[in-house]
């Protein structure tokens, strides 16, 4: 076990002392007063305090260090990644309010219906392929990551997906053990206009060796669309062909608005691992629980506080 906050023990066991210390004096100085007074055979026995009350402040104390321990945690290794198209032609809006906006709230809609376990990642990819967040079961800073993307640039699909499939089949000496092959999957929202980098059919051709299927939502109207982008008019093309055959090469489907296809492919597979734990609430509820039921058997047997 290890202390995140030793001087947080320090300060805690200090109180503590000094706390015993002055309630010891009091005691004593009240004992006095009552021999003085009265005749010592009068005088009650003190009563050693309730077990409860003695197990209490150790542990308050050892919460105030923040102590860490390795707990067996049972993990969900699933994974998915949102791949999301962030070129200048998601600008276009022939979707509503444009193709990047109309992305972001199917995506959140997705992530709505998700297992809360499953690690969800976010990779863009216009003007280049960025990983923007790691799979994480932290869906508020997924959401905030989500919202923060900006259309510009070319279309490099093809370094998009073989971002992903770096993200989630990593390279390494234990790449071909099971566990490093747990469910996992592509979520593309793009309209399939790609016009930089490798060739995305190239790079589904990986992905399926990977055992990672694309699930695509294509966007924009199929005939493309002639839409103001920055200070001009431009014809901005889609290629939902594309996106067909880039799914049926590696496994996946289309998406329209329903991702139960999807959510059927994140199967759950949870491990038993050691993972370092927090167990300072843990610890603070503990006291505190044994503080109250030491205040009710005091009650329950003497009618009052010790």
């Amino acid at each position: 076990m290890v202390l995140k906050s030793p001087e947080g023990f320090l300060l805690g066991l200090f109180l503590l002392g000094l706390g015993g210390a002055l309630v010891l004096l009091a005691q004593g100085a009240g004992r006095k007063r009552l021999l003085r007074a009265l005749d010592p055979a009068l005088i009650p026995r003190p009563r050693p305090l309730p077990l409860p009350y003695l197990l209490a402040p150790p542990l308050l104390l050892l919460a105030a260090g923040r102590p860490e321990a390795p707990l067996p945690w049972r993990e969900n290794l699933t994974q998915v990644v949102l791949l999301v198209d962030t070129s200048h032609s998601m600008a276009a809006q022939d979707e509503t309010p444009n193709r990047l906006e109309r992305a972001k709230a199917l995506a959140k809609a997705f992530l709505g219906g998700l297992d809360p376990s499953v690690r969800a990642g976010l990779v863009s990819f216009g003007p280049q392929a960025v990983l923007v967040l790691s799979p994480t079961t932290d869906r508020k800073a997924l959401l905030e990551a989500l919202e923060a993307l900006k259309p510009g640039g070319a279309t490099p699909l093809g370094p998009g997906l073989l971002q992903a499939k770096r993200l989630l089949r990593p390279e390494g000496p234990e790449r071909d053990l099971p566990e490093a092959k747990p469910p996992a999957a592509l979520l593309l929202f793009s309209d399939g206009a790609a016009n930089a980098g490798q060739d995305p059919l190239e790079a589904a051709a990986e992905l399926a060796r990977a055992g990672l299927p694309v699930f695509v939502r294509p966007l924009g109207d199929p005939r493309g669309t002639v839409s103001q982008i920055g200070e001009g008019l431009y014809f901005v093309p889609a290629d939902p062909l594309r996106l067909l055959r880039l799914a049926q090469a590696t496994g996946g489907a289309v998406l329209q608005e329903d991702f139960r296809p999807l959510y059927q492919a994140l199967r759950p597979h949870h491990v038993w691992r050691l993972s370092q734990r927090d167990l300072s609430q843990g610890l603070v509820v503990a006291g505190f629980l044994l503080l109250a039921f030491g205040a009710y058997g005091s009650l329950a047997r003497e009618g009052r506080w010790p």
